[in-house]
């Protein structure tokens, strides 16, 4: 990339041309978003990510040379549960794989430290600098969700943001770590950004005044929407017959679908 500023004002997917990255183009977007405005808030950030595969989100990271250190967390499983109900198959899902391959990006990956393990199991100290921008990519349970939220808390800066990406199936995950923040009185702001991606801000972080982010966000019926179409199956499949015959029926002897 030669000109990586105004491939990183643009959007541009090219940054992520590389290396095969499991999310979509809007979602991409969404996180160059994200990575313009923390460059612009906190130059020389560092950058946090748990779930890394084969290192598709790494990329614009790498090449950003104001972002000043890179902490990938992954278990390395070769499968991995999952709440839509199926288990995810990694083949040759190691660390070693990772940064091979992260090397067609760059040759230099110095800024880069490893850590093999899921949240629960890694002490925090071992992110020995203070993170501005993390990104939750890891096991897709609600309960792995917020193991890793609050992990993500404890390595944050006072003022920094936590990205969920695939929100559309990690959303109870993503609101009981809006419970958590509530209960607690931590100052936040949460969005959604297209297509799968949640964002909440912790403390005086505001990404979301920068213009790249905004755009985004007043546009984010292409977050709402798909969110929802995502999941029409299970509508689908809870008015087919015979579930929909059955809850119509129990629904017309209580009377629950009359309004007096």
């Amino acid at each position: 990339m030669h000109n990586f500023d105004k491939a990183l004002a643009a959007l541009d997917l090219a940054l992520f041309e590389k290396i095969e990255s499991q999310t979509m183009p809007d979602d991409k977007q969404s996180l160059l978003a994200c990575q313009l405005a923390v460059r612009e808030l906190k130059p020389g950030y560092v950058y946090l990510e748990i779930g890394s595969y084969l290192g598709g989100s790494i990329q614009p990271h790498l090449l950003d040379d104001k972002c000043s250190v890179i902490y990938s967390i992954d278990r390395r499983p070769e499968v991995q549960p999952d709440a839509r109900g199926i288990d995810w198959t990694y083949r040759n899902n190691s660390t070693a794989r990772m940064l091979e391959t992260l090397k067609q990006v760059r040759e230099d990956l110095s800024k880069i430290e490893t850590i093999d393990g899921d949240t629960s199991s890694i002490d925090p100290s071992r992110v020995d600098r203070k993170v501005d921008l993390c990104f939750i990519d890891g096991e897709h349970t609600d309960h792995a969700c917020l193991r890793d939220f609050r992990f993500c808390m404890d390595v944050l800066n006072e003022n920094g943001v936590i990205l969920f990406h695939d929100a559309q199936v990690t959303y109870n995950g993503i609101a009981d770590s809006i419970a958590h923040l509530e209960k607690t009185a931590k100052s936040f702001r949460a969005y959604s950004l297209p297509n799968y991606v949640f964002a909440i801000e912790i403390g005086d972080f505001p990404m979301h005044k920068s213009t790249a982010v905004n755009d985004r966000l007043v546009d984010n019926y292409r977050s709402y929407i798909p969110s929802l179409a995502s999941n029409d199956h299970y509508r689908n499949f809870y008015n087919r017959f015979p579930f929909g015959a059955i809850r119509r029926a129990m629904d017309k002897v209580r009377g629950s679908n009359v309004s007096n």
